[in-house]
């Protein structure tokens, strides 16, 4: 669409954001605190659940104290979590979740329809022009450029002008489709995952996230908002069939099977819907174009073993509204910003994309890993391990090559595992990783997802059976 009819209302706006969820919203409220003019605009005529994990780190909570808004979210019934119990293969320990000056808790878990309203009243608060009900019909161009898009509300047409169009809107991107963005880096998903709440659980003298990965199984769970219990399972590959015939019943199967949680939901009532996500892919899509670029989900999506889906879309309109200042560039200047963020979004996060693959691989993960974390917790640093959940460390601050090397050599010594396994693993993390890093050096690009179109249907919450 390249642009707009005189019978139509036109405003004029700095910045128009497409997307009122975790991304856009905290993008707006952070613009708007800077003087800018925005527009955050999304199709949900109110701001309810969504897909989602909801789990938050510690980075993402020392973020949301900063934006002001972490007393609305205790009223609201959020909590925090101080400590994790996490199991990898045979290791397994609790531990006090590590903070830094300025945190506010160690982890959370706070559903979308708490989360998400509050985030739209800061943006509101701030002075962003915040319009739900509203849905995009398309991009309007000049010379080339986005230059504002076209929506309806209530059945009335208006174009909304803008120096920058900023696509929040998720992995099926309205933005990302009308400007072309192709993706790249594209991955499918080996597991799948399903999640619900409890009322009435008991999470024992420390609030404790749990997270347990051994075999083919990988669980969660931990105190929610309002006196919730999270809990999520991601079944067997033999056991996708019986998931389908019987959720309630699979999903109670595999609490059976984890006992932290077990215990603490042995006499709790299961709330709500189960919701689930059967098949995904993870991917990167190019990041900006001339006066355009994509923010959160919509530019870029991991395997959710990881959970870090809000955290990253906070960091991301962190560092993206920091580039942009209170005063826009003129348009050189402003692509060269969005892109040089682009640029910054793949560096940053192509290290937890793989580890975010590596947690979701069918299957057990490979047996370094816990034998790293094993080493690691015995000399007293397990606060190294607990980093890559907040990404307050890389992949490489924890599994170094050195160490990796030393725990392959000390399991080859042991006898652990049988000698030629323990090589074999080794041989194919190393060729992964070449992999990885060549297909980020030289992208590939794809304009449809590995899975086809019955991937989107997938992503909708499934109802209890």
């Amino acid at each position: 669409m390249s642009g707009a009819g005189t019978d139509v209302a036109t405003e004029d706006f700095d910045v128009v954001v497409v997307g009122a969820r975790c991304a856009g919203a905290t993008l707006g409220a952070l613009l708007a605190r800077r003087g800018l003019r925005v527009a955050v605009l999304d199709k949900a005529a109110q701001i309810r659940s969504t897909l989602s994990s909801n789990i938050l780190q510690a980075d993402s909570l020392a973020f949301l104290h900063r934006l002001g808004v972490m007393d609305e979210l205790r009223a609201a019934g959020a909590t925090t979590m101080s400590h994790v119990d996490m199991r990898l293969e045979g290791f397994r320990a609790v531990a006090a979740l590590p903070q830094r000056a300025g945190d506010v808790g160690g982890a959370a878990c706070v559903r979308r329809e708490v989360l998400d309203p509050v985030l739209v009243g800061a943006a509101r608060t701030a002075g962003a022009d915040v319009r739900l009900g509203t849905r995009v019909l398309g991009v309007i161009r000049d010379g080339g450029r986005a230059a504002g898009v076209r929506t309806v509300t209530g059945g009335t047409e208006s174009v909304l002008r803008a120096r920058l169009v900023v696509g929040a809107d998720g992995r099926t991107s309205t933005i990302a489709d009308a400007c072309g963005a192709r993706m790249y880096h594209v991955s499918p998903g080996e597991r799948s995952y399903y999640w619900t709440y409890f009322e009435g659980a008991d999470p024992g003298k420390h609030p404790t996230f749990v997270f347990h990965r051994w075999g083919d199984r990988h669980m969660l769970g931990g105190p929610a908002d309002n006196g919730l219990y999270i809990v999520g399972v991601s079944p067997e590959r033999h056991e996708r069939a019986s998931f389908r015939a019987d959720l309630e019943g699979a999903v109670a199967a595999h609490i059976a099977r984890c006992a932290p949680i077990a215990e603490a939901v042995a006499g709790a009532r299961r709330v709500g819907r189960i919701y689930g996500v059967r098949r995904f892919y993870g991917y990167f899509r190019e990041a900006s174009g001339p006066g355009w670029v994509l923010l959160g989900d919509a530019g870029h999506f991991k395997d959710p073993a990881g959970g870090r889906g809000i955290g990253d879309a906070f960091h991301q309109a962190d560092r993206l509204a920091a580039a942009l200042g209170s005063t826009l560039p003129a348009a050189p200047e402003l692509d060269r910003a969005t892109a040089e963020f682009g640029r910054w979004r793949d560096r940053t996060y192509a290290e937890y994309y793989g580890l975010a693959a590596d947690l979701g691989v069918a299957g057990p993960i490979a047996g370094v890993v816990p034998r790293v974390v094993r080493t690691l917790h015995a000399k007293g640093r397990m606060d190294d391990v607990l980093n890559l959940l907040s990404h307050r460390a890389s992949v490489l601050d924890v599994l170094t090559p050195g160490r990796v090397l030393g725990a392959t050599g000390a399991a080859l010594w042991r006898g652990r595992g049988g000698r030629r396994a323990c090589v074999d693993e080794l041989a194919r993390l190393a060729a992964t990783e070449i992999r990885r890093r060549r297909a980020m050096r030289t992208p590939v690009y794809e304009n449809a997802p590995h899975a086809g179109p019955v991937q989107q249907d997938s992503l909708e919450p499934e109802p209890t059976r």
